[in-house]
């Protein structure tokens, strides 16, 4: 089974076992020893417990302490998630200069928004959490999953329009574009959920 077929069936699995028990589902295959949310990496989550989420996960071994391997694993997480929250505010940001390019809104208002990218990664990175952490005994690893409300994520993209001399329609495209990040995520997990398109 690959990798991307292993998450689809992960995620697959999350939703359908998810539905009034909150027990821990295991998924036994060679790649994942763990609970489902083990064998997912990064990207919107496919699981019911973190819906309308954006998760990535951190894995540590060869770490003798228990805490300090989970701590390990939590650090990758973040990392991760600070990873995938970057490429996630340069392509917004790419795209909100390019429209405000294209529609002649100005050179000043398009470098604004590209100097408030990096401040704006590292605001949402405050709202990350870690609401699951797991130790697999018989391989060593230890596990832990970083989750980034897509909403959290779309109010700080909205803290764009608060630079400083933007036009109002600037504001505007960049209240569209950030809207769209919910919409936009729950297609992506549908997609890898099998939903028709």
């Amino acid at each position: 089974m690959t990798r991307t077929a292993l998450v689809a069936a992960a995620g697959a699995l999350a939703l359908s076992a998810c539905g009034g028990s909150r027990e821990v589902k295991t998924i036994a295959t060679p790649d994942c020893n763990g609970p489902e949310w083990t064998c997912f990496q990064s990207g919107p989550c496919p699981f019911a417990e973190f819906k309308d989420s954006l998760c990535a996960v951190g894995e540590a071994d060869s770490i003798s302490s228990y805490s300090l391997g989970i701590q390990a694993a939590e650090t990758r997480a973040r990392r991760e998630m600070a990873a995938v929250v970057s490429s996630k505010v340069d392509g917004f940001t790419r795209a909100v200069q390019d429209s405000l390019s294209k529609n002649n809104l100005g050179e000043d208002s398009s470098q604004k928004v590209g100097d408030l990218a990096q401040n704006l990664v590292e605001e949402t990175l405050h709202g990350v959490a870690i609401p699951r952490t797991y130790f697999n005994a018989d391989t060593k690893v230890y596990y832990a999953i970083a989750v980034l409300d897509v909403k959290t994520f779309a109010s700080a993209m909205k803290d764009m329009k608060k630079a400083k001399g933007l036009s109002e329609a600037a504001k505007q495209d960049i209240d569209k574009r950030a809207d769209g990040i919910v919409n936009d995520w729950r297609a992506e997990v549908a997609r890898k959920n099998g939903a028709p398109q």
